[in-house]
């Protein structure tokens, strides 16, 4: 049964907003290598800190990303304000601006034999978020695996379905052999390079050698970054039931979506 399931929409508070930052950092720290894990943000975290530890673009850049990860029509002019000077600017002004223009979508409990539950509101809003981006889920029950689903829509799980509750998904595990592969293969091919530059006297092949091994690696890792991971992991996260069951713990539901069965 496809149930008509809108969605329930709040402001968001800069609480929250921090918290999805943070809950970005950690999840990124699973897969990229150039952030900082012992980074730890919060509302006093400088905003030169912040994109260090993240390894953010420029300021105009990340205002037009904010801009576009939470839907809203800051000016860059706004977002300058809030992140320029970066020494001394802090996660709480940036928290704020987003505050004071976003909204976020909250769980909402449904009736189910006269008692609402909350794990059956999660589990149906997953599935409208899946739907929106072109998701077959007219087969989707509880206890449908997940694992098909986070191979494909792995950013959804990352973005919407985790902002349902952030900080509730365990640490995300990507298995991506070939970008780990060519990621390795690119900082060798740079050794073999930096060792050809200071014997260049001796082996001139050795310079000629690293450039082409660069090149060949660095387009790797922008296939493989391009292509499906083979497998997508959030810890023990089984089927469907067990997602909805962590987000309707880890949030806190705002009202009631009436439907008696």
């Amino acid at each position: 049964m496809d149930w008509h399931f809108p969605p329930q929409i709040v402001p968001a508070t800069a609480e929250y907003a921090l918290s999805v930052i943070v809950d970005q950092h950690r999840q990124q720290c699973q897969f990229d290598p150039e952030v900082d894990p012992g980074a730890v943000l919060t509302f006093d975290t400088t905003v030169a800190q912040w994109r260090k530890a993240c390894d953010l673009v420029n300021w105009s850049a990340l205002g037009r990303a904010l801009n576009d990860g939470w839907a809203i029509h800051c000016t860059d002019q706004q977002w300058e304000s809030v992140l320029k000077p970066p020494r001394q600017r802090k996660l709480r002004d940036v928290c704020n601006l987003i505050a004071a223009h976003a909204n976020r979508e909250a769980i909402r409990p449904i009736t189910l034999f006269g008692k609402p539950c909350v794990t059956a509101g999660a589990f149906l809003t997953v599935r409208r978020l899946l739907r929106d981006v072109g998701a077959e889920v007219s087969d989707i029950a509880p206890s449908t695996p997940l694992a098909p689903f986070l191979r494909r829509y792995v950013e959804v799980f990352l973005g919407p379905i985790s902002r349902l509750a952030p900080g509730a998904l365990p640490p995300v595990k990507i298995h991506a052999p070939l970008y780990h592969a060519a990621v390795l293969g690119f900082f060798v091919s740079w050794l073999i390079l930096l060792v050809g530059g200071l014997l260049s006297s001796r082996f001139p092949q050795a310079a000629l050698l690293g450039v082409l091994a660069a090149g060949i690696f660095y387009a790797l890792i922008w296939i493989a970054a391009k292509s499906r991971p083979p497998s997508v992991e959030f810890g023990n996260l089984m089927t469907f039931r067990d997602l909805a069951s962590l987000l309707a713990r880890g949030e806190a539901p705002v009202a009631t979506f009436n439907r008696s069965i």
